[in-house]
């Protein structure tokens, strides 16, 4: 027989995605009953307009909700776990490259991840995240799929290793390329220069992987082995031997990736 949806849900965690869940579980309407945080004053701040329950105590999590949701860097998620109560509803975590056996301790788990890079002070349209989800069950699968279905359009199943091939991926294509920017700042920064002169040039770059394959959009000295060009940039960046050995690997892994064609 068919059992009832998700229609309340405790939330263990205010950091980015935690505090984006909350403000997307209010939004949807669906009832938070409660909001964990080490730091209740977060956790009422971020609750305040539902009037939802803050606390810092993980034995008075509420029982009766339908969903616990926990949302809290990986390596702090066994810990919540071990202080948990006992709970016989379902307890899922927002980790994409966290396996859902670390739940194996409730019946009923899953893994409810989205997707998408995530910032506190950074709107994000929740239709447009896709939401990965794990169940232990079939039912449990449902439940958690119809509860991301209300909050995105974007919606699929995904086990462990999928998730953990797509969190690598991720990070190469996220916050790997965050930190190249991040040192394209400072060394223009250095010279007197704005990042803001990047502009453009990132988002020609992004929008072009928008419409061909990252493979045809590839551009630049290295694909073409212009050694000159690619040498004087390393004397260049000879005071900077970490970021030099950066431009150096990656120039090499690109002009090698194109050679096996």
């Amino acid at each position: 027989m068919t059992q009832t949806n998700i229609s309340s849900v405790v939330l263990f965690g205010t950091g980015n995605v935690g505090t984006h869940f909350a403000k997307a579980l209010i939004e949807s309407g669906i009832e938070l009953k409660q909001i964990y945080s080490r730091n209740p004053e977060h956790a009422k701040e971020l609750g305040s307009k539902k009037n939802v329950v803050p606390i810092s105590d993980l034995k008075k999590a509420d029982t009766s909700a339908d969903l616990w949701i926990i949302s809290v860097t990986d390596d702090a998620i066994p810990e919540i776990l071990d202080q948990l109560p006992d709970y016989e509803g379902i307890v899922a975590h927002t980790a994409g490259s966290i396996p859902i056996d670390i739940l194996s301790r409730f019946k009923k788990r899953g893994v409810f991840y989205p997707f998408q890079t995530l910032s506190k002070d950074r709107a994000v349209d929740y239709n447009e995240v896709p939401f990965l989800i794990e169940g232990s069950d079939p039912e449990t699968t449902r439940k958690l799929l119809k509860l991301a279905g209300i909050l995105s359009e974007r919606v699929s199943e995904a086990d462990s290793a999928l998730r953990a091939r797509l969190h690598i991926a991720a990070v190469l294509a996220c916050n790997f390329v965050n930190h190249l920017y991040t040192l394209s700042a400072d060394l223009l920064e250095e010279g007197g220069l704005s990042f803001k002169y990047l502009t453009p040039l990132i988002k020609e770059t992004t929008q072009k992987v928008l419409f061909m394959s990252p493979h045809d959009a590839q551009t630049g000295p290295a694909i073409r082995n212009d050694k000159a060009v690619m040498a004087k940039h390393l004397e260049r960046l000879a005071d900077k031997p970490a970021l030099q050995e950066i431009y150096r690997l990656l120039s090499n892994d690109i002009l090698q990736y194109h050679k096996r064609e």
